[in-house]
């Protein structure tokens, strides 16, 4: 049984560890199933106090893409699909030219940009109705932009849709489909660049399948919502993902 058990390791995991991240998957799926964001950000920063650097996104990467493609399916069919495949084709695109525009950019401007944009599109006073369809094209180029530099893209998507999608669940089914190809795409870069996803896979697997729990379980939570609760809730919890942002590139400006 011992033997067991080691084999499922990591061997840069403690046993504590492992399962520690096995339990937090489930509470991060949910509220990622719940409110559309939060789960991954929260997620990525407890794996950047346990992983070894060289792991942290590409493990977090596979795990995302597991949970949003378990959203995925129990969300499918709130989904806009056509609003979805023009927002893949940006993502495409912006992941090719991503690298050769910004590399002379510093990562906390883009904080603090992205972080000021978040606000203003959470508390505008006007409503945004313009991106749709071949817009939601240019959404998804700009978000594959920053995910090279910054990994709080799906803030930054659901900050703009929220203002087009006014039912509560085809907003969560969207975002779900548009940010599995994000991770996805990350995932083959990954890949092709020779990380070993196998070194991981035990930890991989069962943190995917904790977080399909985890995802039923903010699916309820979210069909017992009413819109109008559900638009408070994730308004306060943009603001606050927005703020930290912000926070982080001034103080990285500062210190710098």
């Amino acid at each position: 049984m011992v033997d067991l058990w080691q084999s499922l390791l990591p061997e840069a995991l403690s046993s504590f560890d492992f399962i520690l991240l096995i339990i937090v998957s489930i509470f991060t799926s949910a509220i990622t199933a719940a409110f559309g964001v939060g789960g991954g950000a929260t997620l990525l920063a407890l794996m950047a106090n346990i992983l070894p650097a060289n792991a942290v996104i590409p493990v977090h990467g596979v795990v995302q893409l597991g949970s949003n493609t378990g959203r995925l399916l129990t969300m499918r069919k709130f989904i806009h699909w056509r609003m979805t495949l023009w927002f893949i084709g940006g993502c495409a695109v912006g992941s090719l030219i991503g690298g050769q525009i910004a590399v002379s950019i510093p990562k906390n401007w883009l904080q603090v940009i992205l972080g000021s944009f978040i606000l203003v599109m959470c508390w505008e006073p006007f409503k945004i109705k313009a991106i749709r369809d071949r817009s939601s094209f240019l959404l998804g180029s700009v978000t594959s932009f920053l995910a090279m530099f910054v990994g709080v893209t799906g803030i930054f998507v659901i900050s703009t849709l929220k203002h087009i999608i006014e039912d509560r669940r085809e907003l969560i089914g969207t975002m779900a489909a548009m940010m599995m190809f994000q991770h996805l795409s990350k995932c083959v870069v990954f890949f092709v660049l020779g990380f070993s996803f196998s070194d991981w896979g035990w930890l991989i697997v069962l943190m995917i399948a904790s977080g399909f729990i985890g995802t039923l379980l903010g699916r309820n939570l979210l069909n017992r919502m009413s819109n109008q609760g559900f638009g408070t809730a994730i308004k306060i919890l943009i603001t606050v993902l927005a703020l930290r942002l912000l926070y982080t590139g001034i103080t990285a400006t500062i210190n710098g």
